[in-house]
């Protein structure tokens, strides 16, 4: 199957499902995804290649979307390849990224005492969104942002404010709400909210090669 062929058929599929179109990106990589894995199998019926042949340069999160149009995500990249591609898009040593945040169970956590994330809760929550969210887009390829899981991190720390998240969020430039209450939108500035959170939370400054 030719490369037209393959987007054409794709994005096909997704249309006839009726996809919202917020997640109608995701929709095409996961019809893309499958298109080809059953292309891999040939004329013989064969199995598929192997995940670690089609897919040897790069792990990405993997996301389907329900019958409901919700995203739910599986096979999240494990911590190096979350740290090495972070480090990468973020420009920030994998060394000062491992002291700030940590990915368990596909979630990321903030590992810093909420005290030094800043002197209020509305300058913590901040924080926590930069990292998380930043961490969520350009880690593990997931963007939008679960907005619900960083409200739960931010839960956890104990500087969530339902009363003012919507607003904390809003004040950010890199950062803004998305179609629905459970996404964060990840903007072309996002790196330098990132950065300062990162250098807050560690006391230094950040930088990389």
């Amino acid at each position: 199957m030719s490369v037209e062929e393959l987007l054409q058929r794709a994005w096909a599929a997704v249309k006839e499902a009726g996809v919202p179109e917020p997640l109608q990106e995701v929709a095409l990589k996961e019809a893309i995804d499958y298109l080809r894995s059953a292309n891999d199998r040939g004329a013989d019926g064969s199995s598929p290649k192997p995940a670690s042949q089609r897919q040897r340069s790069r792990k990405r999160t993997s996301a389907r979307v329900n019958n409901g149009g919700e995203e739910s995500t599986s096979e999240a990249p494990d911590e190096a390849t979350f740290f090495s591609q972070l480090a990468n898009e973020s420009g920030v040593d994998e060394k000062v990224l491992k002291d700030v945040l940590q990915l368990k169970d596909g979630n990321v956590h903030v590992i810093p005492p909420t005290r030094k994330l800043g002197e209020s809760k509305a300058e913590q929550t901040r924080r926590v969104i930069a990292l998380t969210a930043g961490a969520y887009a350009h880690g593990l390829d997931r963007s939008p942002a679960d907005a619900e899981a960083v409200r739960a991190e931010a839960k956890r720390k104990r500087c969530f404010d339902t009363a003012n998240f919507a607003a904390t969020l809003k004040k950010l430039k890199g950062f803004s709400p998305g179609s629905n209450r459970n996404e964060i939108m990840v903007g072309s500035k996002w790196l330098d909210e990132f950065k300062e959170a990162v250098a807050t939370a560690t006391g230094e400054e950040t930088g990389g090669e």
